[in-house]
């Protein structure tokens, strides 16, 4: 880790934040009533590469609201570990994100120094990694806002990290979830059912060779079938802005 690509990283993140201005921003009211529909409110964002243009669903709550990554901070880590040779790249030895045991041995093996250092360099969220390496992507010792998340997700998929080119291709085949002949869709879903019932959804979908990139950040009053309820927000909204043709 240099300072060299602490810099860079950040600059990237300062043109991306930069670019999401009154003027390339629309929102839609018919994003409201799926959340509402779904029993849960929060923000989502979608970003057309091509033309830089965000369709957003509570802008505040997107740049300002800053919640604990939960599991999408696994990401990092898979990151660190596919650089060493740690995570075998055969599709059968793939860690799945849920796979929270897993991760916790993972991420203590790599070390709090090394951690901190990562995050330092990718300025990944706010906060700082507490001395107990068990659950500081859950406790909200780290949080992370919608932008910073969507920033990070675009990022990777250009392979702008400073990882190896290599090892970002291998995580984006860890995120993919759907391909056919009309799109592909790749995302990391995490859902906190023991704390505030708050969920991510954090991915992009190809269309004709164009990504777009989205992030959906909520809280909800119930745990039931938290993490699937977000997924299908995703969705549904992807499906309403008329996605999954293949047209886009």
């Amino acid at each position: 880790m240099t300072i060299k690509n602490g810099w860079v990283g950040f600059l990237v993140a300062l043109l991306f934040n930069a670019a999401c201005t009154p003027n390339n921003v629309k929102t839609d009211a018919a994003i409201e009533p799926i959340l509402q529909k779904a029993g849960v409110k929060g923000s989502f964002a979608l970003l057309e590469n091509g033309t830089e243009s965000f369709i957003i669903h509570n802008l505040s709550a997107y740049k300002d609201s800053t919640l604990a990554p939960q599991n999408s901070f696994f990401i990092v880590p898979a990151l660190i570990a596919l650089d060493k040779g740690w995570i075998p790249t055969q599709v059968d030895h793939w860690l799945p994100f849920t796979a929270d045991t897993a991760y916790q041995g993972l991420i203590q093996k790599i070390g709090r120094k090394m951690l901190l250092e990562t995050i330092d360099s990718l300025h990944y969220g706010k906060g700082l990694i507490s001395a107990d390496s068990s659950a500081f992507w859950n406790n909200n010792t780290l949080r992370i806002t919608a932008d910073e998340q969507l920033g990070f997700i675009k990022r990777l998929y250009f392979n702008q990290l400073f990882f190896q080119k290599r090892s970002q291709e291998w995580l984006k085949k860890m995120l993919l979830k759907e391909d056919n002949a009309n799109y592909k869709l790749s995302y990391i879903a995490t859902a906190d059912t023991a704390r505030n019932n708050s969920a991510w959804v954090i991915g992009y979908i190809e269309e004709n060779k164009h990504p777009y990139f989205f992030v959906l950040s909520t809280t909800a009053n119930t745990s039931e079938d938290l993490l699937n309820k977000n997924i299908n927000v995703v969705k549904a909204i992807l499906t309403q802005q008329g996605f999954f043709k293949g047209t886009r």
